[in-house]
């Protein structure tokens, strides 16, 4: 007697079911090529393999001397008092005011006194925007490392009447990978080379430095600010933009014909390879046209008849005779 497998999902596969494989082939495709972009893996690079997380130290331009002019910092404990106590004058969120000057150039002498290399080991590297706008007491003479999108450098000439005696104050509007649209406003002594002067000068480059206040102007509709930070600035090479996904037409055409041709041929052999298959021949009505059943344990092939029908003696007493009882070991009354 012939066997037929066991199909629990019919004959053939179903055309979308190969459609589904094929659409999730091009999804891999398309992630494999997105994760294969160095750009998608940015933010890994952006804990650059410094200890707890904190990136490496800006790589100082060849020939630059930067100005270090000894004296108390944010690490003298008795500067630290005197900067704490006069903080009440800051007003955040207004516009630089007269009496907030001589912090101004408090915070500007702490970070001429340490070399670039030195302020940002300590700083604490890329804080929150929305935690220096939203508590900028806990930030203040604290150094803060940022890595900048410049969009505006300004310079300031007319600063030679202040205690350190700089003659020129450079003042760049930039905003971070985190902060965004919202911006930040750095101010330093020293401009480093490779970086421009002007209204749309832009450059991408690492300050370190204090949080004086957070600074509010004039916007073009409404009143804005923007966190002050003074300190020093170091150019870097600009990040690549990130590579597209692939669009080579010639490849979307081969995945399309791949996946025509694959549906194509599926849908064709179910529908066809069905029609030249005999159907199954039905069961007769009266199950006696069977005849008798055919095999055995062995496996031989010699007919054999199995009878359903009781024996004659078993049809006259279905129940078999009690056993006898043997009373020759019975024990005497006596």
């Amino acid at each position: 007697m012939h066997r037929r497998l066991a199909r629990p999902y019919g004959n053939t596969v179903p055309a979308t079911r190969l459609l589904s494989l094929v659409f999730a082939l091009v999804v891999l495709w398309m992630l494999y090529e997105r994760m294969s972009d160095p750009n998608s893996w940015r933010w890994l690079a952006d804990v650059e393999n410094g200890e707890n997380g904190a990136p490496p130290p800006a790589a100082v331009p060849a020939g630059f001397e930067e100005t270090v002019v000894p004296g108390p910092n944010d690490l003298d404990a008795e500067a630290l008092d005197d900067f704490r106590n006069q903080t009440p004058l800051i007003a955040d969120r207004a516009p630089l005011k007269a009496r907030e000057m001589p912090l101004y150039w408090q915070l500007m002498a702490w970070s001429r006194t340490q070399p670039f290399r030195e302020l940002e080991q300590r700083a604490l590297p890329e804080p929150a925007y929305v935690q220096i706008w939203e508590q900028p007491h806990k930030y203040r003479g604290k150094p803060i490392r940022l890595r900048l999108h410049i969009v505006r450098v300004l310079k300031w000439d007319d600063a030679a009447d202040n205690p350190l005696g700089v003659k020129d104050v450079y003042e760049a509007y930039g905003w971070t990978d985190e902060s965004k649209s919202f911006p930040y406003c750095v101010v330093f002594p020293e401009l480093p080379p490779g970086l421009p002067v002007g209204k749309d000068a832009h450059g991408e480059v690492v300050f370190v430095g204090y949080l004086l206040k957070i600074m509010g102007f004039e916007g073009f509709d409404a009143k804005r600010g923007a966190p002050l930070l003074i300190g020093r600035v170091r150019t870097v090479a600009a990040r690549p933009a990130p590579k597209p996904l692939s669009s080579d037409p010639w490849l979307i055409v081969i995945l399309v014909g791949v996946g025509a041709v694959a549906i194509a041929s599926v849908y064709g052999w179910s529908v066809f390879g069905a029609r030249r298959r005999p159907p199954p021949s039905p069961l007769p009505s009266d199950l006696s046209e069977l005849g008798p059943l055919t095999g055995n344990a062995e496996g031989s092939a010699s007919p054999i008849h199995v009878s359903i029908e009781p024996a004659a003696a078993e049809r006259e007493n279905p129940f078999p005779p009690m056993m006898p009882i043997d009373d020759s070991n019975k024990p005497s009354a006596n």
